[in-house]
């Protein structure tokens, strides 16, 4: 029998990514175990900033803010292409309860807690500057208003892929499609998981980072205490094309109907606009916008943009991610804490050599990471492992399409594509996609499914312009490399709807 590993990971989702990629820099044996595709569950169906969370400062949250700040400026060295800065633009109009003495408070706050010569700047404009930078703005009432700056990760899943493909060119077994069945359980300790291919592997700790699924994998250990430990809300997105005097600008405002906070996001070259905020207690397998938040995004967004005439025909699609949030007594979420923890079984529950890592948000994680592996080094009896590193000082691709969605891996492929003209074809009627990029996400990035390529390796599901022939398309590029059959494609196909069905609305 082969010795235990030091750490398994279970779920591939930005923490556990995170995760192993910083134990595996440092020695650590590790391996990471996600059920569907890296980055397929709450991370692929957020907002895709990279924020300090502005608006924590109203709740007290400063840690929070202070240690998001630090991890953005990480994000934006590391990832730069697939991360950039992003000005945003916050409206002031007669009536809000955040007036602009207020806000001109949190945003110096916000830019002291950054210390980041790049970001920390902040502009107060007048009506008349508002009015010239963004002309579709709703002119009625608007007294003022503030540019600052924060960042934007266009392919959120994308980076868990990346940081996954890190920590396994460190030493680290990295695995998609290869979930948990159960925990294994000697003498009253966690000594590993049976996985869904009937595999055992043994680790000294093993580590939850099932997201939004931290309490179902918690629940495979027997006699763990029925409280949970998350409370789950549904932050639901509409996704538009962009319409005449449509914002350049990421807008920020609290709505008119509640006072809630919501963005309109560029995305893509689609407008991107989130989130609500719906307690939710379902199986986050399958999470969708509910009518009433669509209708809900579109009509705020009308109140911004009064003359865009959205309505709920102008939506492409929408989605909607089950966030994980530290578990919550009060029912108002809007305050509630978007800190991360880790969970000690040992302590809480006297089942040692189990952890899980409990809330957090997408900015955090390589604090979170960083935090979860100090637990998990004190039970190895390894010296502290001090904060997530800088690995690589990324360097931004030229080719910005390309960049924004490969990243560090830009110029690996464009190497890879370059051996062979075939690959260098358009792959789609109607998009910049090649065939090589298809044909890279199966040979060098383990893609293995049609959904894993469409939506998570190349982006096609959510470009403008999606055709309903391209899934097939894609499919035919990829059986020959994967010797799929003719029932093998109809199978993907099926599966891929089956995906889309239960996660996004208007595809």
């Amino acid at each position: 029998m082969q010795a235990p590993l030091d750490i398994l990971i279970v779920g591939g989702g930005v923490n556990g990514t995170f995760l192993a990629r910083h134990a595996a820099s440092l020695g650590y044996s590790v391996a990471l175990l996600e059920k569907d595709d890296f980055g397929a569950g709450v991370t692929s169906r957020s907002t895709r900033l990279i924020h300090g969370g502005l608006r924590y400062l109203e709740s007290g949250q400063f840690r929070v803010v202070k240690e998001s700040l630090h991890d953005r400026r990480l994000w934006l060295d590391e990832f730069p292409g697939q991360t950039r800065p992003m000005q945003f633009l916050i409206p002031v109009y007669k009536g809000d309860t955040r007036p602009a003495w207020y806000l001109n408070i949190g945003l110096f706050m916000y830019g002291y807690l950054s210390r980041d010569p790049e970001l920390d700047d902040y502009q107060r404009l007048s009506a008349a500057d508002l009015k010239a930078l963004e002309p579709g703005l709703d002119q009625a009432n608007l007294k003022a208003g503030f540019l600052y700056f924060d960042g934007q990760v266009a392919h959120t899943e994308r980076t868990c892929l990346e940081l996954a493909l890190q920590a396994e060119q460190l030493g680290a077994r990295v695995e998609n499609h290869h979930g948990v069945a159960d925990l294994l359980i000697e003498k009253g300790r966690v000594i590993g998981a049976r996985t869904t291919r009937g595999e055992e592997i043994r680790a000294s700790v093993t580590v939850n980072a099932g997201g939004a699924w931290v309490d179902q994998v918690r629940s495979m250990a027997e006699g763990v205490p029925d409280a949970k430990l998350l409370s789950r809300l549904n932050g639901a997105h509409i996704f538009l094309e962009r319409f005449e005097n449509a914002p350049d600008h990421a807008v920020y405002h609290e709505a008119r109907s509640d006072g809630r906070p919501f963005f309109i996001v560029p995305w893509r070259g689609l407008l991107m606009i989130g989130t609500t905020e719906t307690p939710y207690d379902g199986d986050p397998d399958r999470v969708l916008a509910l009518e009433k938040e669509i209708d809900y995004l579109v009509q705020e967004s009308n109140h911004l943009f009064p003359e865009a005439g959205i309505t709920r025909d102008s939506v492409l699609y929408s989605y909607a991610g089950s966030r994980p949030l530290l578990h919550a007594k009060t029912k108002n979420f809007n305050s509630a804490s978007r800190d991360h923890a880790v969970y000690d079984h040992e302590a809480e529950e006297n089942l040692p050599g189990l952890l899980s890592m409990v809330g957090g948000k997408l900015t955090t994680a390589p604090s979170f990471a960083a935090h979860a592996l100090e637990v998990a080094a004190k039970k190895l009896g390894r010296p502290d492992p001090g904060p997530s590193p800088r690995l690589t000082k990324g360097v931004a691709p030229e080719d910005s399409r390309l960049g924004e969605i490969y990243g560090p891996r830009t110029a690996e492929l464009q190497r890879w594509i370059g051996e062979d003209g075939r690959r260098l074809a358009p792959a789609l009627d109607g998009s910049e996609t090649t065939v090589g990029e298809i044909l890279f996400g199966v040979e060098h990035e383990k893609a293995t499914t049609l959904g894993d390529v469409m939506i998570r390796r190349t982006g096609l599901t959510f470009q403008p312009g999606y055709q309903p022939d391209w899934p097939r398309n894609v499919a035919e590029i990829i059986s020959e490399k994967l010797q799929w059959t003719e029932s093998d494609v109809e199978r993907q196909l099926a599966d891929y709807r089956d995906e889309l069905d239960r996660t996004l609305i208007g595809r």
